[in-house]
């Protein structure tokens, strides 16, 4: 401000003098003329407008004289003194209007996404390894759990044999067959019959054995055979188990069982056999039941003939599967041991025990 309270421009000029007033209003030629330019009043457009002047009418860009108010739209004239082409949309910048609004960069959640898509599938991968492990686990004890446990061994049959006819006359001879059951095999083509034979006398039975015959439904025989052991000598209150398996007959509707039990003819001693390390493995697929284990020979002369019988029970406790399989080369040196592996394919039931009976003969 002057002395006089009247607005001053730079370097001390009157009203519309050089920025920021400018030159005096309409330049150099008489008030009211252009943005600085040096034509008649108001640039080189009819008076009345530059561009927002506060001079007389028409005054210049930005001036401070007396209000010269927005008269009608004088346009833009070319570019005078200091002048310059109209913007496209409002004042540049830096003539005391505002800039342009322009919204910040967007930043990229790519990052986070990816974090957060491989912590999910870190989670599902813990989850899915946790329910392999507990459904594993629930197999795994549930196999155990269904998996036959093993009967006391059975005895060796150890013990000295008298001939034949020794004491047959204080003494009474006989047997049956206990538990007998037919099934079809797997494929449908063969006919297992299982059971156990029982040594129900007092004297010893020799090569026991039952004659099985199968009938179709009006009686007729079909065929037959022997439900037969390997062992030479069965002791008087003692079992052992018998197989037959036999072509299938198509019209097979029942079978029959006949015992006639005869005298061991057997002389010499039964060995004393040691039964170790048994282990049974359950049915997959097509595989067979097996068991397998060690026998010792604990006597003091070579065990000839040894056999590992293996027998399966189901849950009545009633023989399921028969097999019966020679140790090693089939005889054991004293203090020699052996191991085998019984399979058995075909049971006439679900087994839920197992035991191992062990033969052989001194001669």
């Amino acid at each position: 401000m002057d002395q006089q309270g009247a607005p001053r421009g730079a370097a001390n000029h009157p009203p519309g003098g050089p920025p920021p007033g400018g030159p005096p209003p309409g330049g150099h030629g008489p008030p009211g003329g252009g943005h600085g330019g040096h034509g008649p009043p108001g640039g080189h457009g009819p008076p009345g407008g530059g561009h927002g002047g506060h001079g007389p009418p028409g005054g210049g860009y930005g001036g401070y004289g007396p209000p010269g108010g927005h008269g009608p739209p004088g346009g833009y004239g070319p570019p005078g003194w200091g002048g310059q082409p109209p913007p496209p949309f409002g004042a540049p910048p830096g003539h005391g209007s505002v800039a342009p609004f322009r919204p910040p960069p967007r930043r990229s959640h790519l990052a986070l996404y990816l974090g957060i898509g491989c912590g999910a599938v870190f989670l599902l991968c813990i989850l899915a390894g946790a329910v392999a492990i507990y459904v594993t686990a629930g197999v795994a004890a549930r196999e155990i759990a269904a998996r036959p446990a093993p009967l006391p061994p059975a005895s060796t049959l150890d013990g000295l044999v008298d001939g034949p006819d020794a004491g047959a006359d204080r003494g009474v001879l006989g047997a049956e067959i206990r538990d007998l059951r037919g099934f079809p095999s797997r494929a449908g083509k063969l006919h297992h019959v299982v059971g156990e034979i029982h040594n129900t006398g007092t004297l010893p039975v020799g090569a026991p054995s039952a004659r099985v015959t199968l009938y179709d439904a009006r009686g007729a025989a079909l065929a037959s055979g022997d439900c037969a052991t390997q062992v030479r000598f069965l002791p008087p209150g003692e079992k052992v188990p018998c197989l037959l398996t036999t072509p299938r007959p198509a019209a097979l509707a029942t079978f029959k069982a006949e015992i006639a039990p005869a005298a061991a003819s057997f002389r010499g001693k039964l060995a004393k056999l040691a039964i170790a390390d048994t282990k049974f493995t359950p049915t997959r697929g097509q595989s067979p039941y097996q068991v397998s284990g060690r026998i010792t020979n604990e006597s003091s002369f070579t065990a000839r003939s040894v056999l590992a019988i293996v027998s399966l029970y189901g849950a009545d406790g009633k023989v399921v599967g028969v097999s019966q399989i020679p140790v090693g080369d089939g005889d054991l040196a004293p203090s020699a041991s052996g191991t085998f592996a019984a399979s058995i394919v075909d049971v006439a039931d679900a087994p839920a025990t197992w035991q191992v009976l062990a033969v052989g003969y001194s001669e």
